[in-house]
């Protein structure tokens, strides 16, 4: 009798360490995922800002080549005019 409960206890200590190492596995796994799955979407998000900041700088260089705004940059950044023109500064807001 003592030597089938002795059996009969490892087999049942077996199993619930198979099941317990099972359990761990499964959650380490599940959190994993989880883990992957955030850092996924924050490298879709990424890519998705990084696509705009791309179009933003396309429509600049594009509208770079644009005679008006290559006007409009020489008149507000560099002080140009055409000719017969006058500039007046305001001199106060400075």
């Amino acid at each position: 009798m003592n030597r089938l409960f002795k059996k009969i206890s490892l087999r049942s200590l077996l199993f619930a360490l198979a099941i317990l190492y099972l359990s761990v596995s499964l959650i380490t796994a599940q959190f994993e995922l989880m883990t992957k799955k955030q850092e996924y979407e924050n490298v879709v998000e990424q890519r998705q800002r990084i696509e705009l900041e791309v179009e933003d700088t396309r429509s600049l260089l594009e509208e770079g080549e644009d005679a008006v705004y290559i006007e409009r940059i020489a008149r507000e950044r560099l002080g140009y005019a055409n000719p017969g023109e006058k500039v007046y500064v305001d001199v106060q807001s400075e």
